[in-house]
C-alpha cells in the first residue's frame, strides 16, 4: 500500500468543520454530516477516533463512515481512502425524548504519518461565535421579493422571523440550507428579517421589501 507523498503536509480535508445541527427532543436520530476527502495521489490507511467532549445524560452518539454506521460503543475504526475518494464522516445523536446538547470530535489520522491528522468538531444544539466577517457575508435575495426569498449564510441559523413595520410578527421559519422561504401569503410592504442561531440569539437583522 502506498502512503501519502505529501510529507509534512495534511493531505486530508473535512467539511463542513464544525458541523452543527439543531436537535429536538422528539427527534429519533439526528446527524451532523461532513465529508472527508483524500487529496493525495496515494491510497491512505486512516484511523478515526471519536471523543465525546460533552453530551446530555440519556443521549447517545454514533459514527457513520462510507463503510458502515457503527453502534454507539464503537469509538475508533480504520478507513481506507483511494486517491481523490470522499467518505462521509457523520456523527449521529439519539435524544431519547430528552432536551439537551452534545459536542463530539473526530480525530482522523493517517497510520504511520501522524503529521497527516485533522480533527472535526460536531455540535448539537451548540453554536460557535459569529465573527463580523461572517455576519457581513450573510445575504438575503431576491430583494425586493414577491413569492419567496433565500438566505445565504456562512453560519448555522436556527430560525428566521419576519416583522412588519408596526412590530408584529408576520412569519416564522425554521432555517435550512438552500431553503426557499415563501412570503406570498403576506401583504406587500417593508419587513424586518431577524436571523436567529440555534440558541435563538439574534445573528443579524435585515430589511426585506415584499412586492
Amino acid at each position: 500500500m502506498q502512503v501519502s507523498r505529501l510529507a509534512g503536509q495534511v493531505s486530508l480535508s473535512l467539511g463542513p468543520n464544525p458541523s452543527s445541527v439543531t436537535v429536538k427532543s422528539t427527534d429519533l436520530d439526528v446527524a451532523a454530516k461532513a465529508s472527508l476527502k483524500n487529496n493525495s495521489d496515494d491510497t491512505l490507511l486512516l484511523k478515526w477516533t471519536r471523543k465525546i467532549e460533552n453530551i446530555t445524560q440519556g443521549w447517545s452518539s454514533a459514527v457513520c463512515d462510507k463503510n458502515f454506521c457503527y453502534v454507539p460503543t464503537v469509538d475508533t475504526m480504520h478507513l481506507l481512502l483511494a486517491p481523490g475518494e470522499i467518505s462521509n464522516m457523520d456523527v449521529h445523536v439519539y435524544p431519547m425524548g430528552i432536551v439537551g446538547t452534545a459536542r463530539v470530535t473526530l480525530k482522523i489520522e493517517q497510520m504511520g504519518k501522524p503529521e497527516n491528522t485533522l480533527t472535526g468538531t460536531y455540535l448539537f444544539n451548540i453554536t460557535t461565535p459569529v465573527h463580523a466577517s461572517d455576519r457581513d457575508a450573510i445575504q438575503l435575495y431576491p430583494n425586493p421579493a414577491m413569492e419567496y426569498f433565500h438566505v445565504n449564510a456562512p453560519v448555522v441559523l436556527g430560525k428566521i422571523e419576519l416583522y412588519n413595520i408596526t412590530g408584529d410578527k408576520a412569519k416564522v421559519f425554521y432555517a435550512y440550507k438552500n431553503k426557499r422561504y415563501y412570503i406570498d401569503d403576506i401583504p406587500s410592504g417593508i419587513y424586518l428579517v431577524r436571523l436567529l442561531n440555534l440558541q435563538e440569539e439574534i445573528v443579524k437583522t435585515l430589511v426585506l421589501k415584499k412586492k
